[in-house]
């Protein structure tokens, strides 16, 4: 239904005739015809709606067991991700499913839009993985202002680094703590290279490492968007 707005044009609909306000001018066009979705895109979409659902489980799994700050942009870039892990996979009677399967493209997810890891850390973490299920993570030596780097106003910092197991292919998701290590970080206080070994069990799983960072002041004067920030470093699915 039209209505005719304080500038005297018309605004809204009549019969297949859409008129639209923009610029001071007013525009009209047709209605669009109604679109047909293929069965795909019917399934995409349904797909995507059980993947919210799912991903909100994962989520609230990890941050049982892991502190990250929830900003609001977390839970839509986490949810993206996740969609993207989504693929086809065969059951012992040859039928094929949806599953997540390979979890590599939630490495590089974007906990905080204004305050991104690639824009707080330049270091890159070196991982092998033996046929003896060892984990080796070389870390490189941390330098403030190299390495890390500050928002305003901060003057310390702890840089946390999780690794984990978990299935994202179950209803009742359980996130393992396999290993983790914490730093204090000041300014013109290093932290010397070093490796970080760990064991991986046996199963079925994806084994993740991720890393938060959080700034503190003595003025508690640091912008309330630059307190944390984090992201996964890697990722894998393990087979037994």
């Amino acid at each position: 239904m039209a209505r005719v707005n304080k500038n005297g044009n018309l605004s809204g609909a009549i019969g297949n005739l859409v008129f639209v306000n923009r610029d001071g001018k007013t525009h009209v066009r047709s209605k669009p015809k109604k679109v047909n979705q293929s069965t795909n895109i019917r399934g995409a979409a349904t797909g995507f709606g059980k993947n919210s659902g799912h991903d909100r489980i994962l989520r609230e799994s990890i941050t049982d067991k892991i502190q990250i700050r929830n900003y609001r942009c977390f839970s839509i870039n986490h949810r993206t991700r996740l969609r993207l892990t989504i693929g086809e996979s065969t059951n012992q009677d040859c039928t094929t499913k949806m599953a997540y399967l390979n979890p590599q493209p939630m490495v590089g997810t974007v906990f905080n839009n204004d305050w991104q890891w690639e824009r707080a850390t330049n270091f890159y973490p070196e991982y092998n993985l033996s046929g003896q299920n060892t984990m080796t993570v070389h870390l490189p030596q941390l330098t403030i202002g190299k390495q890390i780097i500050f928002p305003k106003n901060a003057v310390q910092a702890n840089l946390n680094i999780y690794a984990f197991t978990i299935n994202a292919n179950t209803q009742n998701i359980q996130t393992e703590i396999l290993s983790s290590l914490s730093f204090s970080l000041e300014k013109k206080k290093d932290i010397p290279a070093q490796d970080w070994i760990f064991d991986i069990p046996q199963g079925t799983f994806w084994i993740m490492i991720l890393a938060t960072i959080s700034y503190t002041s003595p003025k508690n004067n640091i912008a309330e968007d630059h307190k944390h920030t984090g992201t996964y470093l890697w990722a894998k699915s393990i087979n037994p």
